[in-house]
């Protein structure tokens, strides 16, 4: 067995939790998939990932009293004991424990403080993965997109980045990703020397795997190894218009009482894992006004995380970097879906539904509303 004091890069000790908290959109997926993979081998290495899903959201609920899902009455927030039992496990353990959850990353002063207090300052080091916020937006309208929301790319952006209206999508974005004020809250209660910022390099996809297997002491390639069993691909224009619609057509951003979280589920895996996109098929764009935006954000960004003093993996300028893109870009320029997205989506959907003895029609999941979603996906 090895001795985690010695052989991870933050010196760890013994009980000592790595809490990861994100942010959202830096590869968290990736990083939890591979973890939750390699439970089988961790242990020979005095590293855990505990429990059995692919990510901590219910002991980050837990220690949050933030309620779980996103569906108007959705299930209320896990019993404390989801989150004390979780660090008393952490303790006890004669090793790391990885707690890994991006939803970490939006807890308030108040609760970050309580969260430290009950692992204990000594006990705990505070991962921090950043990208590029420029190549984060994309991904977050597509995020948000999940959740029900109805608007397009462009009036997103001009909702997030020039504050014309206050929509409550707009507040979650800033919470997630006002990074500066992220680092800035967990190096002043745990100490900065106690923080790691993971700079994400989209031109080194392997790059996260090795900075965490540093991390933790682990071998070179133990978690890269694991990083097949990944499937978080972003959407394509066609494919986010489609979602976009459909949560038009059925009331999204009230909840989707129509259906359920399974159907929901199931539809976007059922198009986002199953079929691959043709080669042509167009990803979403930025526009360079967004672009410019996001880069005086982030250049305030690089210059908070070079004074906080917190430890740094990669190329922190990378998150600085003034990316370029089209001069503009129009909600309205996609007037046809691609045909495999929407049936790949239905059977989804249909395929994530509890056994019935008659698949369910479009009319029936969607409840009177089967007509105005055919126009919708026809682009009338």
């Amino acid at each position: 067995m090895t001795d985690p004091a010695s052989g991870n890069s933050v010196g760890l000790k013994r009980g000592s939790i790595l809490l990861h908290i994100g942010v959202h959109k830096t590869g968290t997926t990736a990083i939890q998939d591979a973890l939750s993979h390699a439970r089988p081998e961790l242990s020979q290495w005095d590293v855990q990932y505990p429990g059995n899903a692919q990510a901590h959201r219910r002991v980050a609920s837990s220690a949050m009293n933030r309620r779980l899902g996103w569906q108007v009455g959705g299930a209320p927030a896990p019993e404390p004991a989801v989150w004390e039992n979780f660090v008393k496990n952490a303790h006890a353990f004669q090793g790391i424990t990885v707690c890994s959850s991006e939803f970490f990353a939006e807890s308030d002063d108040a609760t970050a403080g309580e969260i430290v207090e009950r692992i204990g300052k000594g006990n705990v080091h505070v991962i921090i993965t950043l990208r590029n916020l420029g190549k984060i937006l994309p991904s977050a309208w597509q995020q948000i997109l999940k959740s029900g929301y109805e608007n397009g790319y462009v009036h997103w952006l001009k909702n997030a980045l020039t504050e014309v209206e206050n929509e409550p999508k707009t507040e979650v974005f800033w919470a997630r990703h006002r990074h500066d004020i992220v680092v800035e809250r967990w190096a002043k209660l745990v100490g900065s020397d106690r923080v790691t910022v993971v700079v994400v390099d989209d031109s080194n996809r392997d790059g996260i795997y090795h900075d965490f297997e540093n991390l933790l002491g682990l071998p070179k390639d133990a978690l890269l190894k694991q990083r097949k069993h990944t499937m978080n691909r972003s959407m394509t224009t066609a494919e986010s218009e489609l979602l976009r619609r459909l949560n038009e057509v059925v009331g999204g951003s009230k909840g989707w009482k129509t259906y359920g979280n399974a159907v929901h589920d199931g539809l976007i895996k059922g198009m986002v894992e199953g079929r691959t996109p043709d080669a042509n098929e167009p990803k979403l764009q930025t526009p360079q006004w967004a672009l410019d935006i996001a880069a005086r954000y982030a250049a305030t960004y690089v210059a908070a995380i070079k004074a906080s003093g917190v430890n740094v993996m990669g190329d922190v300028e990378l998150l600085g970097s003034h990316l370029k893109g089209p001069t503009e870009v129009n909600d309205n320029a996609v007037n046809a879906i691609a045909l495999d997205a929407a049936v790949a989506a239905i059977l989804g959907a249909i395929g994530n539904r509890k056994a019935t003895t008659t698949p369910p029609t479009i009319s029936t999941l969607f409840k009177g509303k089967a007509s105005k979603l055919r126009r919708s996906i026809a682009g009338k």
